[in-house]
């Protein structure tokens, strides 16, 4: 493996001009500097980062804290602020909270130790207070929220347009003939209910409702904790009404699932006896039997934005203020909610 030394010897300069050009030192002519990056793409040389590290006070790494690892939703964002990450040579220190504020505050406390150069936070993984407190005591550290607004000056927020999302998702319901139309949303009371997705859900959910002259049954409306298992629990306390919903939006797609599970468990037949539609198009969401219609988030994109934002603040060499930044959901139309006339005409003769 070439060392700095053989950069060096295969530019003819000496080995601190190389290190100076490694850290970006401003004394370097242009041309000089030219020289040396040539002999270390020539070379294919890695700077030794742990030595870097010593000399700079950084660590090269991005401390991560998602809120449940499991779903797939903040997997793919995580996956793609990797791989950009990784473009420039920077790692990530991953943490899960379970949904657990206390576990969150201690990743957080974990990763201000570690000497991260970087926080992404994903979902409601720590309380507000504990990042406003983080915050204070870290003006320099580049903080990104995802999908969750702390309504905190200084750190890039990163948010989905979920009350237009929800919106979507039942104007579709509506348009497809659709009455009696449930929700499963996020926990509407507790820790961390006035999240920015929770309750914006809830108001596309109930606008639409009024945009479409469909009637708001508030029985309808059950709490779900973002879980498949949420999902299954909620269903069933829908179903024992003697009216149940003949459609339901799910603020997720792992929870659209298991309230699939539960009413086909019950008989009910999908679309035909119930509609149902998820949030997110997570990757198995295609896959289903029948495939599940859902808001489809670019997590892609998201995880594209957080690393670009990261790096926009550890590069620069002048401070750099944050951003905030909407992203629009789109409606991704399968078979799990379509409204199938002709059967239920037959049915009802």
């Amino acid at each position: 493996m070439p060392t700095i030394k053989d950069v060096a010897h295969h530019c003819g300069v000496s080995i601190a001009t190389v290190s100076a050009v490694i850290n970006d030192a401003d004394w370097v002519p242009h041309s000089t500097r030219a020289r040396v990056m040539e002999a270390i793409r020539a070379l294919n040389y890695r700077p030794n980062r742990l030595a870097q590290s010593l000399k700079t006070r950084r660590s090269f790494t991005v401390g991560v804290i998602v809120s449940d690892i499991t779903n797939p939703f903040y997997t793919d964002i995580v996956r793609s602020l990797s791989h950009e990450l990784r473009k420039h040579e920077r790692s990530l220190v991953l943490c899960d909270s379970n949904h657990s504020f206390q576990i969150g505050e201690e990743n957080y406390r974990m990763l201000l130790e570690k000497q991260v150069d970087a926080v992404v936070l994903i979902g409601d993984c720590v309380r507000k207070e504990d990042v406003e407190e983080f915050v204070t005591e870290n003006p320099q550290m580049p903080v990104v929220a995802i999908e969750r607004d702390y309504g905190i000056e200084g750190i890039t927020k990163l948010l989905v347009d979920s009350e237009q999302g929800a919106f979507d998702a039942t104007m579709h319901l509506i348009e497809q003939g659709f009455t009696r139309i449930g929700m499963i949303s996020g926990p509407l009371t507790g820790p961390g209910s006035r999240s920015y997705g929770r309750l914006n859900q809830y108001r596309g959910f109930r606008r639409a409702l009024q945009v479409g002259g469909v009637e708001f049954d508030s029985r309808f409306v059950v709490d779900g904790d973002f879980r498949f298992s949420g999902g299954q629990t909620a269903m069933r306390r829908l179903l024992k009404f003697a009216d149940p919903p003949e459609a339901v939006f799910a603020a997720n797609d792992l929870m659209a699932l298991g309230a699939m599970e539960v009413a086909r468990s019950a008989g009910l037949r999908i679309p035909n006896d119930l509609a149902i539609i998820g949030y997110d198009d997570i990757p198995i969401a295609a896959h289903t039997s029948p495939p599940l219609t859902t808001m489809a988030i670019p997590k892609t994109e998201i995880g594209n934005a957080a690393a670009h934002e990261l790096l926009r603040h550890l590069e620069s060499e002048r401070p750099v203020g944050p951003v905030r930044r909407i992203f629009a959901a789109r409606l991704i139309v399968r078979e799990s909610a379509i409204f199938r006339l002709q059967e239920r005409l037959e049915r009802a003769s």
